[in-house]
């Protein structure tokens, strides 16, 4: 009899096993999509594997962009110029992978076929880049002796004048981006777009190639695009830029060179770079342009949520292209 009992009891507590593993394994399984979303919710770039290209990659701003990127576990895609960035680039950061570094030439949109392809975003850190005559040099420093106005004259890197570059190869990159279906553009650009008779526009042959003119004329076909198409947008404005370490800057946003109104300092392309990657995982800063520097008074950008951070206390603006609007 008692062993009987022993095997009914037996098998009464593996029926009870088996109702209890019917209600176990779902309430494992929500735990486990919880333990899964939370992962998810603390490091976004891991959980969607995201690639990002980063165009202009080789140069000073847009090589911080890539460090930005590998730290944050992002995969990276980069675009540059030459075999030599390409080489440059390679050694700087051994995470990346030869093949992951693409040689093209933005002023020509057949060789950039494929490049935008599988990524989610884009940051865009290209730009036309003044080389000094040295011959202008001598002149300005004398009149500047004598009190009279000189003026430097530059050429451009490569011959890459801003027309080619800052709208041809930007407006290139945005209809390649839409195109593959990218999520968005992080654009950085520069400010004095409100002013007619910026500084930087004078820079180059006669009075000048108008870069901060191309590049609003580009800012402002991004937007149009982005408009048209399910793709978001955000451009940032660079105020002067130095190569210092990022993270000590007084830094502060604003829109239309209000910021321009009191004493600027020079921003480190680093907060730059880091405020890029930052964009991508912030909301506020989809749709947006704004205008990025340093500012006495401000504090240091937050290495993880700065971004957010200084869009909140900038309130819901944004840069008005009806000021100064390109031809």
């Amino acid at each position: 009899g008692f062993q009987k009992r022993q095997s009914q009891e037996i098998m009464a507590f593996g029926r009870a096993g088996s109702s209890r593993s019917k209600i176990l394994k779902p309430v494992l399984g929500l735990c486990f999509c919880a333990a899964c979303w939370a992962c998810w919710e603390a490091s976004p770039a891991v959980a969607f594997a995201k690639t990002i290209l980063v165009t202009g990659a080789g140069g000073r701003t847009g090589s911080l962009v890539v460090a930005e990127l590998l730290d944050a576990d992002y995969q990276v895609r980069a675009l540059v110029h030459s075999e030599k960035s390409k080489k440059k680039l390679l050694e700087a950061y051994p995470k990346l992978s030869a093949e992951n570094i693409v040689v093209a030439d933005i002023q020509n949109k057949s060789s950039l076929k494929g490049v935008f392809a599988g990524c989610t975003a884009a940051v865009v850190a290209t730009s036309a880049v003044p080389k000094l005559k040295a011959w202008s040099l001598l002149p300005f420093l004398l009149k500047k002796l004598i009190g009279k106005k000189g003026k430097l004259r530059f050429s451009w890197k490569g011959d890459g004048k801003p027309e080619k570059v800052d709208w041809e190869g930007q407006r290139n990159q945005f209809d390649c981006a839409v195109e593959e279906g990218l999520q968005q553009v992080v654009l950085v650009g520069t400010m004095t777009g409100t002013q007619k008779d910026s500084f930087l526009n004078s820079i180059g042959e006669g009075d000048g190639d108008q870069i901060v003119m191309w590049k609003r004329k580009a800012e402002v076909y991004l937007i149009d695009l982005c408009k048209k198409s399910k793709m978001k947008y955000t451009i940032i404005h660079a105020g002067g830029l130095s190569d210092l370490p990022g993270g000590k800057a007084p830094v502060k946003l604003g829109v239309d060179d209000k910021l321009r109104e009191v004493k600027n300092l020079r921003i480190p392309r680093a907060d730059i770079a880091k405020a890029c990657v930052q964009a991508l995982a912030c909301d506020l800063a989809k749709d947006r342009s704004f205008d990025m520097s340093s500012i006495e008074g401000a504090e240091p950008m937050d290495p993880s949520k700065g971004l957010e951070k200084l869009l909140r206390e900038m309130g819901d603006v944004t840069c008005d292209y009806s000021i100064n609007p390109p031809p």
